[in-house]
């Protein structure tokens, strides 16, 4: 059965040490907006939990913390996992959870609403990963939610735990993202190119 895409939620990984950019990478702005804003409004009125730093993050999104705070991509996937499916409001889910889960670094300035349903529609019994002209991102995927709480249980305590420990070798799907929407923002060349082509000065992928 396909996922309902009214059953998606999605967590968004804000904890990063932004080593390469010097400063913290979601809270810059691209066209005058902060990037992890744009991250959360391409998600729209699905349940949304932000994990690690809460800077530049709206007013009214759940914000929490990995554990250890720093401890790697996969504790912010438990930890907003957790948040998701645990406590009195569940993140405004239904006491089952959601189908599927979005995986989203907070450093994606171009990502679309339409691109995310997309992967949500993909993920049929496997992780559908983003495809882009640089190859896959693991950090904007959509999980199965059964098979995201199994692998989650499989690596035991997240700390330092790698994205590919995560994947073991889970069943995957290719989701091309011929525009480029997923394109991350690493380095302050990376973010000159972003805003290059926010205001229209540069084409994605040139």
């Amino acid at each position: 059965m396909q996922p309902s895409l009214a059953r998606a939620a999605a967590v968004v990984l804000t904890g990063g040490a932004s080593s390469r950019m010097g400063r913290h990478k979601p809270a810059i702005h691209v066209a005058g907006r902060a990037i992890v804003e744009r991250v959360v409004g391409a998600v729209g009125g699905w349940p949304l939990v932000v994990v690690g730093s809460g800077a530049a993050v709206p007013e009214g999104t759940r914000v929490v913390s990995e554990e250890p705070p720093g401890g790697g991509p996969v504790a912010g996937i438990a930890a907003g996992w957790a948040a998701l499916t645990t406590g009195t409001d569940a993140a405004g889910l239904a006491p089952s959870g959601p189908d599927v889960v979005l995986v989203l670094a907070g450093d994606l300035p171009f990502l679309t609403r339409a691109h995310l349903e997309a992967l949500v529609a993909a993920a049929e019994g496997s992780v559908a990963v983003t495809w882009s002209s640089t190859g896959p991102n693991w950090l904007c995927a959509a999980w199965p939610a059964e098979l995201l709480r199994e692998r989650l249980a499989a690596v035991g305590s997240p700390a330092g735990v790698s994205v590919r420990r995560l994947l073991g070798d889970v069943p995957r799907v290719e989701v091309r993202d011929e525009a480029d929407v997923a394109t991350d923002v690493d380095t302050p060349e990376d973010l000159e190119a972003a805003r290059r082509r926010a205001d229209g000065s540069e084409a994605p992928g040139s």
